[in-house]
């Protein structure tokens, strides 16, 4: 066994290769393919700098092989310079798109490499220093060459967007409790995220100041980044992380808008500061955090699960708090909480035939979101609420299907992820807002909702009359019994109230409760038992009027004022009164 020090861990070979590799794609996916031919001050064009990365990657892992089989030779200048005009003349007539490709096959297999690594060889020089020459060494010898392509200022806000897109969907997919879990390096990814918001804003406004000078000063950041970096901290500590990533997502926008404000002469001017500033503190930036962001991404499909219940409940809860009356109403988005919930039902059902493509690795077909989005916004109108929340329920439950049937013991591919947290957690997330601004805030908002489903469950209770209340319902009952059963609740719901003295109802004892109450009432006649609910309603309603704002905001408060009330009777209303919400 080797007694050697080991110098560097796999965790931090990984994460310098993939800072220089990340970053540098972010550059070369997103340039248009005429861009590839641009000639180098060094005499390649770009399509050859592209080719000389990838094929020394796929050296790389030759020469480890070889090392392994116990031959070393280390390479002279000359055999480097004979080896990239072989490059070179080989790849002429290659298309960018597939040297790209080639690249990221290299790629994968020295990150398998990397990771197959032993204790002995990580702690051999030889095994890191050819490792390294050809990787994380090797990149930022040509970032002055990829500085040079990004010739716009849509060419570089489409290098920062490249970068953004992956980072953003690996931070989505981490789902609530992932953001709030620790990173290798001690923070917590909501710190992570607040962190990168913090430097694209200062970037934007160091921009705006340069732009505003008329390219002529290009301002310091004026901060020390360790000071920096606890600030930021320090003002994340106890705040939401759905806050977090709103203000990340803001601060990204105003970067783009800087960025595509300028010039493109400016991109030039101060050995081109603009392109290095922008870098280090966006696809640069994203390209640092990299491994230890997609370290913590779910990979397998009971991770994945977990994430999409954890995202499900809250959003879930929330939409039966509000009920169904609501939902036609317009949301802070600008469009019906319907449309809202058809939108969310089409994509998580998107999912089965988008899926096996995103498992294998391949984006698939492109939707046209925009079109589809106004497809069901305009078709929700047309539906009622219930079936609105079905269907969202049962799309939902479809999900969980396909994704508990996937192999438990393999990675998924992150496609694969991101698709699944895009149209499902992360997509829940993005909507909650809206759904919880449809909550009564106040005591009279509470009162306004019982008012309103109350005339409307009272007067389909009417419409039968006093003789038909021995009827049976659809649901099997009779309506006095149904009334029974609602009264019984109301009257529980004041002692509750009154008391302070709130049960732990389990479904066993609801449904116990149930049947006492409908027992109760079995000798009482139906003249009587609309008296009794009408004083029962009017006896709630009293007691809900004199609760303060505050104190209806309490979760276990409001519980009482809805579910047992104009929830509960939005309910009945469908069932057993036959009248659509």
């Amino acid at each position: 066994m080797s007694t050697t020090i080991r110098a560097t861990s796999k965790a931090e070979l990984l994460g310098r290769i993939e800072h220089g590799y990340v970053a540098s794609r972010a550059v070369l996916d997103s340039l248009p393919a005429d861009r590839f031919a641009l000639r180098l001050a060094a005499g390649w064009t770009l399509k050859d700098v592209l080719a000389h990365l990838g094929a020394w990657e796929e050296i790389c892992v030759d020469r480890i092989a070889r090392l392994r089989a116990g031959e070393w030779r280390p390479y002279n200048d000359a055999d480097t310079d004979a080896r990239n005009e072989e490059i070179v003349a080989a790849t002429r007539d290659v298309d960018p798109p597939e040297l790209l490709r080639r690249w990221g096959d290299a790629h994968a297999k020295v990150l398998e490499l990397v990771a197959s690594l032993t204790e002995e060889e990580l702690a051999d020089e030889r095994f890191v220093t050819a490792i390294a020459a050809d990787t994380y060494e090797h990149y930022p010898d040509h970032f002055a060459d990829l500085g040079a392509a990004v010739r716009t200022s849509k060419d570089l806000a489409l290098a920062v967007n490249a970068g953004w897109v992956p980072f953003r969907l690996a931070l989505m997919s981490l789902g609530h409790s992932g953001l709030d879990a620790r990173t290798p390096a001690g923070w917590t990814y909501t710190d992570l995220a607040a962190h990168t918001a913090a430097w694209e804003d200062l970037a934007a406004r160091r921009l705006a100041e340069m732009r505003a000078s008329g390219g002529t000063v290009f301002p310091k950041s004026g901060v020390d980044a360790d000071e920096f970096n606890a600030r930021v901290v320090a003002r994340t500590k106890g705040r939401d992380s759905r806050d977090i990533l709103r203000e990340l997502d803001d601060a990204h926008r105003a970067l783009v808008v800087e960025i595509e404000k300028l010039p493109d002469d400016y991109l030039v001017r101060n050995d081109s500061w603009v392109n290095a500033m922008v870098a280090g503190n966006s696809y640069g930036h994203y390209a640092e955090h990299h491994t230890e962001l997609f370290s913590a991404v779910p990979k397998r499909p009971r991770e994945v699960l977990e994430r999409m219940r954890e995202g499900w409940r809250p959003f879930r809860g929330a939409l039966s708090r509000v009920g169904l009356r609501p939902l036609s109403q317009t949301t802070t988005a600008g469009w019906s909480a319907k449309a809202l919930l058809s939108h969310l039902s089409y994509w998580l059902e998107s999912l089965e035939a988008l899926l096996p493509e995103r498992l294998a690795g391949r984006r698939g077909p492109v939707p046209n979101v925009q079109a589809e989005n106004d497809r069901e916004q305009a078709a929700a109108t047309g539906r009622s609420a219930r079936d609105v929340v079905k269907r969202l329920d049962e799309a939902y439950r479809r999900l969980v299907g396909i994704v508990t049937a996937l192999p438990a013991d393999r990675d998924l591919h992150f496609m694969a992820v991101r698709l699944i947290a895009g149209e499902s957690y992360g997509h829940f997330a993005e909507h909650l807002a809206e759904i919880d601004a449809l909550l009564p805030k106040t005591t009279a908002g509470v009162l306004e909702r019982f008012d309103q489903t109350w005339t409307t469950f009272r007067g389909a209770i009417r419409e039968r009359g006093r003789a038909r209340l021995m009827e049976r319902t659809p649901s099997g009952w009779s309506y006095r019994d149904m009334c029974a059963h609602a009264a019984n609740w109301l009257q529980i719901g004041v002692q509750e109230l009154e008391s302070g003295d709130v049960r732990a109802w389990t479904t066993e004892s609801i449904q116990a409760e149930n049947d006492r109450a409908v027992d109760a009432h079995r000798l009482v006649g139906p003249e009587a038992m609309l008296d009794e609910l009408d004083t029962s309603q009017v006896r709630m309603r009293e007691t809900l009027a004199a609760i303060s704002d505050e104190r209806i905001r309490d979760a276990r408060v409001f519980a009482i004022a809805a579910f047992y009330t104009y929830l509960h009777w939005e309910e009945h209303l469908h069932e057993d009164l036959g009248v659509s919400l």
